[in-house]
């Protein structure tokens, strides 16, 4: 890939300054600092000898700025810096479809299979993590490095003239890219494996119950054509018996009818005999009255005798009429019991005659039943598991997002290799090293800071350079952390450091003193801080 290589400011103006710092008093705040930074020694109990100023060099911090989805990705030179994305493992996709290619051709196997795999997706396999070397993703770093982006010019330098090794090179940022480009595409691939798996599944479900529904219409069709073939014979059958039946009914009726209306007429001329003796008992009583009147013993008891006997002919009429009432009911009662009784017969015949139909339709309903449970528990069993699939390809979809908006969001066409600048001091004692940065500042006037305050301390200078950031001030920081921890890597950098060590040229040394007497002019300096910082610097070029 094509590099620009640009290269940040050390020192940014403040609003007071307005104009850059020149570089001569750039270079002499940063040896006034680093005298100051110093451990002159002493001690009351046992003194320590001075410090020495092993060295004072200029180095930059190399980051890359990289291109990545209408964004920009920061990767740290040094390598000091990663980025780990945490993600769910899934189950295993392969194992699902071979069991669901293995079982779906049948309703039975495929229902079974949904059954025991209705969990299969409920819940992750573990978490996974990708370390992407040299990643820096602290927003606050981002967002000042990028400030300092925005002031950068452009350079012609080659990496080789930098003071510092390039750890993570453009074939590290290459593979870094590379094993972003590979995440995705292997979350974008479980979107469409899982998409594909829920799509197989809705589709295999549908074709089954859509089978099940041509056959539920098969059968219905084929239970119509039995029931109406039977229920023609039925018909048929019903119609002779009916009319068996309606002749046995008939000839019932009939003849309790003619037995009924016999008793009838019986009831009707005894009812009349009845009624004629009733008055002729009257007639009866009348006589022998006059009998009685005329003392006529004879004609007295004559009617006496014909009283006697009628009224025991009306008794026995009277017994008559009501066994014949009573043989009437019971006729009528025995008539509607046998016609009752034949209708239930008949009833009862046709019903057998429908037993077969009745069979039949509860044949087909229990196959639907049976086939409507089957497709319903098809669907729910589906939507279940289409459910946990789709939430799987949301946790997808979101991890796609994270990672298409890692970086800043600023676009920029092209890699470029950044040069921050920061010098890096070097004191040793004895046997011992001590390293000191001086990141990236702002440069104050003495308009913008507290004139009280600078007058009250020595060393006003202290207040001239303020650090740009605390972020970038950190990761430098760590820088001299890694020194302090990699023996390997100290001795590299120190042997790199002396060789372009700024104190051993006379062009750094005479900017220096020019730098100072600025410094002394806008104030950051006494006249007898002036003089120890000038002395000291002749001292270091004997």
């Amino acid at each position: 890939m094509d590099v620009i290589n640009v290269a940040f400011p050390f020192t940014l103006p403040s609003k007071d300054r307005k104009i850059p710092l020149k570089e001569r008093i750039e270079l002499a705040a940063i040896f006034s600092l680093a005298e100051l930074t110093r451990d002159k020694g002493g001690g009351l109990i046992s003194k320590k000898p001075a410090e020495t100023t092993l060295f004072i060099s200029k180095v930059c911090y190399p980051l890359w700025f990289i291109p990545w989805k209408r964004r920009t990705l920061i990767f740290d030179g040094f390598n000091m810096n990663s980025h780990t994305i945490s993600f769910d493992i899934f189950p295993d996709t392969n194992i699902f479809v071979q069991e669901m290619k293995g079982s779906s051709s049948k309703l039975e196997t495929y229902s079974a299979f949904l059954s025991h795999n209705l969990d299969y997706f409920k819940k992750i396999s573990g978490r996974g993590r990708k370390v992407i070397k040299g990643l820096i993703m602290d927003s606050n770093l981002m967002e000042d490095l990028f400030s300092l982006f925005r002031r950068a010019k452009r350079i012609k330098e080659s990496l080789e003239k930098i003071p510092l090794p390039l750890i993570m090179d453009q074939s590290a940022v290459k593979n870094s890219i590379k094993e972003l480009q590979n995440f995705e595409r292997a979350l974008e691939e479980d979107v469409k494996r899982l998409n594909r798996i829920a799509e197989i599944l809705m589709k295999t479900t549908q074709r089954h119950v859509e089978a099940v529904t041509a056959e539920i219409e098969k059968i219905k069709k084929q239970s119509e054509i039995k029931i109406g073939n039977l229920m023609s014979r039925i018909a048929k059958k019903t119609e002779e018996t009916r009319k068996a039946y309606d002749k046995k009914i008939v000839k019932v009726t009939r003849d309790a009818n003619q037995k009924i209306q016999e008793l009838s007429e019986e009831h009707a001329k005894l009812q009349a005999s009845r009624d004629h003796l009733k008055n002729y008992v009257e007639q009866c009583k009348n006589e022998i009255s006059a009998a009685q009147d005329k003392k006529d013993k004879k004609q007295e008891e004559y009617w006496r005798q014909e009283l006697g006997s009628s009224r025991r002919r009306f008794l026995e009429i009277g017994k008559r009429l009501k066994e014949i009432e009573k043989k009437i009911k019971e006729i009528s009662s025995s008539r509607d019991l046998e016609i009752s009784r034949l209708k239930s017969e008949y009833a009862s015949k046709t019903e057998e005659y429908m037993t077969e139909v009745r069979k039949i339709e509860a044949a087909y309903e229990a196959k639907i039943k049976i086939s409507h449970e089957a497709t319903e528990s098809l669907e729910r069993l589906t939507s279940q598991i289409v459910g946990q699939i789709n939430k799987l390809i949301e946790t997808r979809n979101l991890a796609l997002k994270d990672l298409r908006e890692l970086g800043y969001p600023v676009y920029k066409r092209k890699a470029t290799l950044a040069y921050m600048p920061f010098f890096l001091v070097c004191y040793g004692r004895d046997l011992e090293k001590r390293y000191v940065i001086f990141p990236p500042s702002v440069a104050n006037t003495m308009d913008g800071v507290s004139k009280i305050k600078s007058a009250l301390l020595p060393y006003a200078v202290r207040s001239m350079l303020q650090e740009y950031s605390l972020s970038i001030t950190n990761l430098l920081n760590g820088f001299v952390k890694l020194i302090n921890q990699d023996s390997i890597f100290e001795d590299k950098i120190f042997k790199m450091c002396m060789k372009s060590n700024l104190l051993k040229h006379k062009t750094f040394r005479e900017n220096v003193e020019r730098g100072l007497r600025d410094l002394a002019k806008e104030g950051w300096l006494s006249k007898e801080e002036l003089q120890t910082l000038t002395s000291r610097l002749e001292e270091i070029g004997r």
